[in-house]
C-alpha cells in the first residue's frame, strides 16, 4: 500500500525508539513518499532534534540515512499541477504549510500517515495514525 509520511511521522522516527520507527522502516508491505523538501528540512533540523531526543548526533544522522531509504521522496515538479487545489483543502481546514503532502496524497491516492491532527480536518484526505499503519501490516 502507498502511504504519504508527513514531517510529524519522521522527527518522531528520528527521535525515539518505538513502534513509530518499527513501524516504517520494518513495514515491507508498504511503500512510503513524501514531498523531497523534506530531507533538506529535516537535515537543517538534525542537531535540534537530537538534542530534544538526547541522543549522538551520529545516531542521529544513521537514523536519518535509514528513513530516506524507507521513504520515496518526491520532487516538487511531480505533483506542482495539484498544488492549487492542495492549497485550497489546506486553507479550508486552517492547515497552511500542508500543502505537499496533500498533493502528494491526491497524486498517489494514498492517505496520509501523521501524528498531527490538521489532516483530520481535510475532506477527501484520508489519514491514518501509527496504529492503522501497523495494523495494516499485520
Amino acid at each position: 500500500m502507498r502511504i504519504v509520511v508527513d514531517a510529524s511521522v519522521l522527527v518522531a522516527t528520528l527521535m525515539a525508539d518505538g513502534t513509530v520507527r518499527d513501524v516504517l522502516l520494518s513495514s515491507p508491505d508498504h511503500e512510503y513518499f513524501a514531498p523531497q523538501y523534506i530531507q533538506a528540512e529535516l537535515e537543517r533540523n538534525l542537531s535540534r532534534i537530537a538534542s530534544r531526543a538526547r541522543l549522538p548526533m551520529e545516531t542521529v544522522r544513521a537514523l536519518t540515512e535509514d528513513v530516506f531509504e524507507a521513504v520515496d521522496l518526491l520532487h516538487s515538479a511531480t505533483y506542482a499541477h495539484l498544488l492549487a487545489d492542495a492549497t485550497a483543502l489546506a486553507k479550508a481546514a486552517n492547515a497552511q504549510g500542508d500543502e505537499d503532502y496533500i498533493a502528494v496524497a491526491m497524486l498517489l491516492n494514498a492517505p496520509v500517515w501523521t501524528l498531527d491532527n490538521d489532516f483530520r480536518r481535510m475532506k477527501g484526505i484520508r489519514c491514518l495514525n501509527t496504529k492503522e499503519v501497523n495494523d495494516l501490516t499485520l
